[in-house]
């Protein structure tokens, strides 16, 4: 299986593909590739989960929600490919834990919204225009902890 080495061309992901389900920025997928070309990829990965998280968060005083990203590698293409976008948030009154509050699943073209339940992506499109606008400007005031971990 070809899997792309770390002195490869630069780092490409699937923009069209992904916008074939939700209303994926350029801008996105820009400070995406930033991230993962100066994590310096290892020679045959062929995923990457993202993590970006708030030192701060927690459920007393709330603060900026965990999210999750994951990418995958697809040799059909030679891009990386969206996998999902989880925002993860405390839930519970008394014993709070953190849970997924939203989930874009590419994958599996559906959409989570907790008090909302499961549907097709697609219906997730306004939202998500929110959601993104929302996690990018928290990218640009450098609110998170970002680390990458290669599969």
């Amino acid at each position: 299986m070809n899997t792309p080495a770390a002195t490869e061309l630069p780092i490409q992901i699937d923009l069209l593909s992904g916008r074939k389900l939700l209303p994926i920025t350029l801008s996105l997928t820009q400070i995406l590739k930033r991230l993962l070309v100066d994590a310096n990829m290892p020679p045959n990965s062929k995923a990457v989960t993202i993590n970006f998280r708030d030192p701060s968060y927690c459920a007393e005083s709330g603060g900026f929600h965990p999210v999750e990203i994951r990418l995958e590698y697809s040799s059909t293409t030679s891009m990386w490919q969206f996998c999902y976008i989880t925002d993860f948030a405390y839930q519970g009154r008394y014993y709070p834990e953190l849970e997924k509050d939203i989930d874009f699943n590419f994958a599996e073209a559906s959409g989570y919204q907790a008090y909302v339940g499961h549907h097709p992506l697609s219906h997730f499109s306004g939202l998500y225009r929110l959601w993104e606008a929302n996690f990018r400007s928290y990218l640009v005031d450098d609110l998170y902890q970002i680390t990458i971990n290669w599969d």
